[in-house]
């Protein structure tokens, strides 16, 4: 702030050098152990995960737009008032699925559905069983 009681600084005069000092703050990024997993990528990674885990490529735009629609890209988000007892993970598997998915060896309670990967490859089996009519999608 301006400082009344201070005289006021010389003006500049042509030709006189000036030197400024620039202090840059640069924050630094909190440092993640290598076993320690980010919650959240985006959602063209979680595509990216998607294609590795199986899903053809050719559904890659309607899986952006389900798991936009669905869970906003978060692995961690929760429908609890889905009446299917509840909608877990960036497809929001219900969990419904529950018993099938773990006759299928694709998790061992609902709770695994908040994993990226599980979630997705639960999400690649129920939709090679129905197609996307499990997300109210027309199927093609």
């Amino acid at each position: 702030l301006w400082d009344a009681s201070k005289p006021p600084e010389p003006k500049l005069q042509p030709g006189v050098q000036i030197t400024t000092t620039l202090i840059s703050i640069v924050p630094t990024l909190p440092t993640v152990a290598p076993t320690t997993t980010v919650p959240y990528k985006g959602c063209m990674e979680y595509l990216n995960d998607a294609l590795v885990a199986g899903w053809p490529i050719t559904e890659s735009p309607t899986i952006l737009r389900v798991i936009q629609r669905e869970s906003a890209c978060d692995p961690l988000a929760l429908n609890s008032k889905d009446s299917n007892n509840g909608s877990r993970g960036l497809f929001q598997i219900n969990g419904i699925h529950e018993r099938w998915l773990i006759e299928a060896g694709i998790i061992t309670k609902l709770d695994d559905l908040y994993q990226p990967k599980v979630n997705t490859i639960a999400a690649l089996h129920l939709w090679r069983k129905v197609g996307w009519s499990a997300w109210a999608l027309p199927n093609p």
